[in-house]
């Protein structure tokens, strides 16, 4: 029913390095569609630049050795949105996966999407709506690897099996990561109050980090945000690449009259307050 209702399309699943709304994309994966018919298949392995956690390994099988020499998310995200182009997106438990696209891609994400979760849960009576479990159901061979294609071949295979007619809910709720306000993050999870205060700025973009992640994080720990260096910031942080040189400029020109400002990358400034991105 989705073919014929869509026509184009491309149906995408990611793996993470977990649950967590800080987990990071170690494979991506997309079967684009076009009058209802596949078109075009897309398997990317990601370095998430982190250790991958032994229980999430046994669950996709994707460890460490693999992704070593893969790309990181920002040196594929524009391969990522070449594939996506303004598609709408569907994909099994959607949000997750949209979610965590839009928190880690470059420019986050814009396209709308479906999730087929609401589709089997109108259509099937079953005690779980897993994948795995809505394939059984359906009298499919169950994949032996947790795998983004093997996901979006799946989910392919069950929509093709229901028959029973379904509303098919098209979303377009999430934000991307740059339209946001520094006034409009608040404290989620308050964890601790290292940085009590301290007013931060960010400049360039980090590998694998969204800046949203970052000024999220900061400001659960007790600090403050801004876009521009002003009298009152105490760190200009810096990203893996295109650092703008006016704050960097003017955070040196402070540092220089012996104003309390430092200059720290990311990566230190992660592991010194303890943020866990």
């Amino acid at each position: 029913m989705i073919f014929n209702q869509l026509k184009d399309f491309t149906v995408i699943d990611t793996e993470t390095t977990g649950l967590s709304k800080y987990r990071r994309i170690t494979e991506f994966a997309a079967i684009k569609f076009r009058n209802g018919h596949p078109i075009s298949r897309y398997d990317i392995l990601i370095n998430p630049r982190i250790a991958i956690p032994m229980e999430t390994v046994k669950i996709n099988q994707i460890d460490d050795n693999m992704v070593k020499n893969a790309p990181t998310i920002c040196e594929v995200s524009d391969d990522i949105y070449s594939i996506l182009g303004d598609d709408i997106l569907v994909a099994h438990n959607a949000k997750f996966d949209v979610e965590g696209l839009n928190n880690r891609l470059v420019q986050g994400l814009r396209n709308k999407w479906i999730d087929t979760l609401e589709i089997f849960k109108q259509t099937l009576t079953i005690s779980s709506y897993s994948l795995s479990s809505i394939s059984r159901h359906l009298g499919l061979e169950e994949i032996q690897t947790h795998r983004a294609l093997d996901d979006c071949d799946m989910t392919v295979k069950c929509l093709s099996l229901i028959e029973k007619p379904y509303k098919i809910n098209i979303h377009d709720e999430l934000i991307a990561v740059g339209n946001y306000k520094c006034s409009d993050i608040k404290p989620t999870e308050f964890r601790c109050d290292t940085l009590n205060g301290v007013h931060c700025v960010i400049t360039g973009s980090v590998d694998g980090v969204s800046r949203l992640d970052i000024h999220k994080a900061i400001v659960n720990h007790g600090g403050t945000i801004g876009t521009s260096v002003i009298i009152k910031t105490r760190y200009l942080i810096t990203g893996d690449y295109g650092c703008g040189n006016s704050k960097l400029n003017k955070a040196q020109m402070k540092m220089r009259n012996n104003e309390n400002i430092e200059i720290i990358d990311f990566h230190t400034f992660n592991e010194m307050f303890s943020l866990g991105l």
